[in-house]
C-alpha cells in the first residue's frame, strides 16, 4: 500500500491514484501514518440526493415495468430523501417492497408496501425488540 501511494509522487511519474469512499475520514481509519502522509488528498464532497433526483432514479429503473404506483416510487423516494439521500438505500426499499407484495399475492407495490419495506429496512432492532 505504501509504495501504491509512494509511485505518484515520484519523478517523471504518470500515475494519479483516485480513492472514493463514502466516509471522509477513511484514509485517517484504513491506512498507516506513514501512507495516509504521503496522500495529496483533495477531497471532494457529494451533496445527498434530493428526493426529486430519487424519484427519478427510480423511475429509470423501473421503465421496464408497471407494477409500481406512481406515488409509491414517491414515497420511496422522499423517505430516503430524508433519511440519507442514497440512491442504493431507495433501490433497496424498492426491492424490499416488491418481495412484500409479491408474498402477498399483490401484482402492484403500492405506499404501504414501501412504508412496511422502510421500517424493516430502517426500524433498528432494539425498536423491533420492544
Amino acid at each position: 500500500m505504501y509504495n501504491l501511494f509512494r509511485w505518484p509522487i515520484r519523478k517523471h511519474s504518470k500515475l494519479v491514484v483516485i480513492a472514493i469512499a463514502n466516509t471522509m475520514d477513511l484514509p485517517e481509519r484504513m491506512l498507516f501514518n506513514r501512507v495516509s502522509s504521503r496522500l495529496g488528498i483533495s477531497r471532494l464532497t457529494f451533496q445527498p440526493y434530493t428526493h426529486e433526483e430519487l424519484h427519478e432514479i427510480i423511475n429509470s429503473r423501473l421503465e421496464s415495468t408497471s407494477s409500481f404506483y406512481p406515488e409509491a416510487c414517491m414515497l420511496a423516494a422522499r423517505k430516503v430523501a430524508a433519511a440519507s439521500g442514497d440512491a442504493r438505500r431507495a433501490l433497496d426499499v424498492c426491492r424490499h417492497a416488491i418481495e412484500i407484495a409479491d408474498s402477498e399475492g399483490s401484482d402492484f407495490v403500492t405506499s404501504s408496501h414501501i412504508s412496511k419495506s422502510v421500517t424493516d429496512l430502517y426500524q433498528c432492532t432494539k425498536s423491533k425488540a420492544v
